[in-house]
């Protein structure tokens, strides 16, 4: 069993040895001054448990958090310690190597071109356009600018790697060395392959998960990695289970009959329900954020062309292949996003609105107990119904039918995956969402209302439209609201119904896309996060935030203030 589980089982022993020992301190304590105590005798327990367990749970939870970073720094500082020999012979050799030199300095100088032609190049299209052949000139030097530049990386990588060859083989294979050899090896690793490298380590070292491979560099390390693993492992375990006898220690000896336990066991409630108040505010804050922060790196890589973004109509965010490219800067005007998000949003509702609310209605005012009894829970189960299994209804059912009816028509354009499909298939989706609301809303208003109107000889009908309806109203505004929110939301049937077109289209029956199927598409797959291809689609997330936000807050006005007329 490993060491921490059974630091995690003595503090939980420790804990529930406090919760006794204080009860029957305090029991003690009555009996002996016979006086009666401020507190219940289990909030004395409750107090000295919460000072054995707290600080001892903190302190392991602090270490499971920053262990593990905590052996790794600790291991690559004595990796380069070792290897300081290594890479000062390294160093020296590479600045006596000509031919590295002669490479390095030949790709400043091609960086200087090459920022000069793109200046060059920058000016040319605000003048004459892209498609101009000065610019088609200018694209052809600047392939050959990259050639002649990828031609020296490669040369000063080549002789960087013989020469850290060289320094290797003459490095004694011996064990004494191998931690040497892996902090030069280490030292030489891409970012995005270190993690990698330390991985295999802990592999080879603890057993966790399979290595991608074994060399005597990663067993060096490895076996430096067990004894600062098991020193630091060994201090927490015996630092938690300290802290947890000092805090019961401390709990028991501070109990006496006018000790106000209660008060302070409760403050500690109070304070963990604050802190998870305080985290679900902090993730909040830390989403909308990461949004901000990564939208301002979109629009600075555009040149700030934010009215560009919200009001242009062409989407197309291919960019760059490599940087500096000529001509390949992307169109980035979201209208026809908007656009086809607001498409299928309008003609999902138009399908859950009518349906939803009618058969609310009919529910509340009309069905006796018996069919509302299993029609409700029938009606709730579609809100359960996984969202690609409307995709594929949307797909295999819907879409084909349309198609073929829109072909007997006479439209010859008709295509499988349109704003159609996918409409009416998320507002039959959505349907719950209306109805279920709407019908607790309408559930809600007084029944002193309809006697009222039956009193003064209204009918059934004329009550529902002319008292009832109208009592309810601000009650189905807010679901009907919170249903545009979801359906705005919605992604997997956009994809697999309306397909990934940005086309800006008012016709039904063609392929449009909407926000979030746009921003699943930017971020899947191997994405770098510095170009403004990726980066479009945070600002498309914050966009879509902000929307629904309105929304959400607009259905939660209305609802309150449904509640404070008719609660």
């Amino acid at each position: 069993m490993q060491l921490s589980l059974i630091t995690a089982l003595a503090l939980l022993v420790l804990t529930a040895t406090g919760f006794l020992a204080g009860r029957s301190r305090a029991f003690a304590l009555a009996e002996k001054d016979d006086k009666r105590l401020h507190s219940l005798p289990s909030y004395h327990g409750y107090y000295v448990a919460l000072w054995a367990g707290l600080p001892g749970f903190t302190f392991l939870a602090a270490y499971a958090l920053a262990g593990t970073m905590l052996v790794n720094t600790i291991v690559l500082g004595q990796m380069e310690r070792a290897a300081e020999p290594l890479q000062a012979r390294y160093e020296l050799a590479l600045a006596s190597d000509e031919v590295w030199s002669d490479a390095v300095a030949e790709i400043a100088r091609l960086d200087g071109e090459m920022a000069v032609l793109r200046d060059e190049a920058e000016a040319v299209i605000a003048a004459e356009g892209v498609q101009s052949g000065a610019v088609a000139a200018l694209r052809a030097r600047q392939d050959e600018l990259q050639f002649a530049q990828d031609d020296a990386r490669f040369t000063r990588n080549a002789r960087e790697d013989l020469i850290a060859g060289d320094i290797l083989q003459a490095v004694p294979e011996a064990d004494d060395h191998a931690l040497a050899r892996a902090g030069f090896e280490f030292s030489r690793l891409p970012v995005q392959e270190r993690e990698v490298f330390l991985a295999d380590a802990r592999a080879l070292a603890f057993g966790d998960g399979l290595a991608s491979r074994d060399t005597p560099e990663l067993r060096a390390v490895a076996d430096a990695l067990r004894p600062v693993h098991s020193g630091i492992l060994w201090g927490a375990s015996l630092g938690a289970l300290a802290l947890a006898l000092a805090g019961l220690v401390f709990a028991r000896t501070h109990l006496a009959p006018r000790f106000r336990a209660r008060n302070r066991v409760e403050w500690v409630i109070s304070a963990a329900l604050a802190l998870a108040s305080l985290i679900a505010i902090l993730t909040t804050l830390g989403i909308v954020f990461s949004l901000l922060f990564e939208s301002l790196r979109f629009f600075a890589s555009i040149d700030w062309r934010v009215f560009d973004f919200l009001f242009g109509t062409q989407w197309s965010p291919q960019t760059a292949i490599r940087p500096g490219q000529i001509g390949q800067s992307g169109s980035f005007g979201a209208v026809p996003l908007f656009a086809g998000t607001a498409l299928i949003t309008l003609i999902a509702m138009m399908v859950a609105a009518p349906v939803g609310l009618f058969a609310a209605i009919y529910l509340s005012e009309y069905a006796d107990s018996g069919v509302r009894a299993w029609a409700k829970p029938v009606l709730e189960v579609l809100a359960g119904v996984p969202t690609v299994v409307y995709g594929f209804f949307a797909l295999l059912t819907v879409g084909p039918l349309l198609r073929d009816f829109a072909l007997f028509l006479g439209y010859e354009d008709a295509v499988t995956q349109s704003a159609l499909s996918a409409g009416l298939v998320m507002g039959v989706m959505i349907i719950p969402f209306v109805s279920s609301l709407s019908d607790d809303v309408i559930n809600a208003v007084p029944q002193s209302l309809r006697d009222g109107a039956y009193a003064m000889g209204a009918t059934k009908s004329e009550t529902i439209r002319h008292v009832v309806f109208p009592a309810a109203l601000p009650g189905i505004v807010g679901a009907l609201l919170l249903a545009v929110s979801r359906a705005v939301g919605e992604t997997m049937i956009v994809v697999m119904a309306a397909g990934q077109a940005a086309n800006l289209t008012a016709n039904p029956l063609e392929s449009v896309t909407t926000i979030t199927v746009q921003i699943v598409t930017l971020l899947t797959g191997d994405q770098e996060f510095n170009s403004p291809k990726t980066l479009s689609a945070f600002a498309l997330g914050l966009v879509l935030f902000v929307l629904t936000l309105i929304l959400n807050i607009i259905a939660l006005r209305v609802v309150q203030s449904y509640r404070e007329k008719y609660d």
